[in-house]
């Protein structure tokens, strides 16, 4: 699968619905998009913790609205994403921080089938909670935070062990943790494996080719497309 990374990043701006427009037109499987809430608890698109200096979760809808407005661009509400791609494409919901798991799949639930949706994220206590909650929901462990802290670090070489303990059924590397034999370790385990941010062109080709790799999360969705386009015709 091409799963389109916030959408189309290099065409309009991240986690936005001019984004995720163009990587539906661009022929991608999923959209992934990054999920926060705000002091008012709407759940918002958008990745960073924190807009012109401040913290997303103690800044209303109107106000971050307004700040994004003022730098030229939308911030959408999950349910406005939901709204437009329900139909047109699947998605990878990314949970970046505890605390509303429930209220996020509830929503997403009311605009997609469990077959239509994943969610992520780098929390191992926010899958664990869905799982438990939603045993039919296919959720991923994301590995990779390399700005973590050093046990963290530690722990992303010891992936299985902490699958298990999410209870994910399949996960998201780095493709930097490639090179530890990763991919070898989740083949044994029978757990697939879906891969970011990958936007070389010959790191695209690679994946595309290793029937280890389930998924290719990429911000260049065009050329991803185009080159397994060329892979599925052949020469």
């Amino acid at each position: 699968m091409i799963i389109a990374h916030r959408g189309a990043p290099s065409d309009a701006r991240e986690n936005t619905i001019e984004s995720f427009d163009k990587a539906i037109t661009l022929g991608a499987d999923m959209i992934e998009f990054d999920v926060r809430r705000t002091k008012d608890k709407v759940l918002i698109a958008y990745h960073d913790e924190f807009i012109q200096g401040k913290p997303v979760k103690e800044l209303t809808f109107e106000a971050i609205s307004r700040i994004a407005g003022n730098q030229g661009f939308d911030i959408p509400t999950v349910e406005d994403v939901l709204r437009f791609t329900r139909g047109k494409i699947k998605l990878d919901v990314e949970l970046k921080e505890e605390g509303y798991e429930k209220e996020t799949v509830e929503l997403i639930s009311r605009y997609f089938k469990e077959d239509q949706f994943v969610i992520t994220s780098f929390i191992d206590a926010s899958l664990k909670t869905i799982k438990d909650n939603y045993p039919h929901i296919q959720v991923g462990l994301i590995f990779g935070k390399f700005k973590a802290s050093l046990w963290t670090r530690i722990s992303e070489f010891f992936p299985m062990r902490r699958c298990r303990g999410a209870k994910a059924d399949f996960m998201v590397a780095h493709w930097k943790l490639l090179r530890f034999g990763f991919l070898e370790r989740a083949l044994r385990e029978n757990r697939p494996v879906f891969v970011w941010t990958v936007n070389d062109e010959g790191m695209i080709r690679k994946f595309l080719h290793d029937g280890r790799v389930c998924a290719i999360v990429t911000d260049r969705a065009d050329l991803a497309v185009s080159l397994r386009k060329k892979l599925l015709i052949g020469p």
